[in-house]
Order: C-alpha cells, then structure tokens, then sequence
C-alpha cells in the first residue's frame, strides 16, 4: 500500500526516461569512431543513474520509517487490547475440557484462576501467538508479502528493488 500511495514521483520518472534516452543514444554512437561523445554521454547515464539511486534510495527510507512507525502503532494496539483481555476475563475460561484430556499439563492451561480441564484466557493468547508465529516463519517471504511481483533491480549494487527498471 505505501508504494502505491508514495510511488515513483515525477522527477523519478523523469530521470529514468532522460536515463532510458541516453542509452538508446548510446546504442547509436560507434564507441571507436566517436569516443569523445559515448564517453560523454556514458557519463550522463552514470551521473543520472546515481542520482536516481539515491532519489529512490531516499524514498525506500522514508517508506522503511513509515513501516516501522506502523508495525510499532499495531504491535502496541495488540499488546494493550491483550492486557485488557486478560485483565477482563481473568477467571473466565476459553475452553473446557475433560480434566482427563488435559492431565499432564492441566494446571498450566488453567493458570491464572479457572478450574482444572479449562483454558485461560492468557494461556490461550500465548498458544495463539505461537501458533501465528510459527505459520509465518514456515511460509515463504513471496506468500507473506503480497504486492507487485519481484522486478530484478537494473543496478548491481542496488540491496532491494523499489522502482521499475530503467529500460
């Protein structure tokens, strides 16, 4: 959703097109007969390709900040609406049971304050979350992020590709 909202802005673009020109220039100039000119436009392309680096590179951190602003928001969201459940519906129980089944590991299930054979609220969180945890490290990263399919990034050194490539 962020780089649908915060795209690829118009001086971007713009660098990338002016980028995409002075390749298909340089794909018309003989390097032998006309060094002086390739070179010059070959430096353009470098010049105009680090800038647009370093354009894309600034919008990917803001991007990031923004994620992390957003991840701290919900994870703070959850971890209170968690304290409330548990502080709420202390001595309610999720789930009963016959004290049978549960047996081995019947009083830690019913901590804090439910009978033997019931499930407590806290308890039943934790496995909750153990359970999401372990689901989303076992899944793959393309399942976990939806979004538009991987572009392979048009410079070496780029870590992660945030924009189209430049041709």
């Amino acid at each position: 959703m962020l780089r649908a909202i915060g795209g690829e802005g118009s001086a971007e673009r713009q660098m990338r097109q002016e980028v995409a020109n002075l390749k298909q220039q340089l794909q018309n100039i003989s390097m032998v007969d006309q060094f002086a000119i390739y070179a010059r436009v070959q430096r353009k392309i470098n010049a105009l390709s680090q800038q647009y680096k370093e354009k894309v590179l600034e919008r990917s951190v803001g991007e990031q900040r923004v994620r992390l602003v957003l991840a701290g928001l919900l994870r703070t969201v959850v971890g209170i609406l968690c304290v409330w459940l548990i502080w709420e519906y202390q001595g309610d129980p999720v789930l009963s049971l016959s004290p049978d089944l549960v047996w081995p590991l019947g009083p830690l299930l019913s901590f804090p304050g439910c009978q033997l054979g019931q499930i407590s609220v806290m308890v039943w969180l934790g496995v909750v979350r153990m359970v999401c945890s372990k689901m989303t490290s076992s899944m793959p990263t393309s399942v976990q992020r939806s979004g538009p399919q991987f572009v392979p990034p048009v410079f070496a050194q780029s870590a992660t590709p945030v924009a189209p490539p430049l041709d």
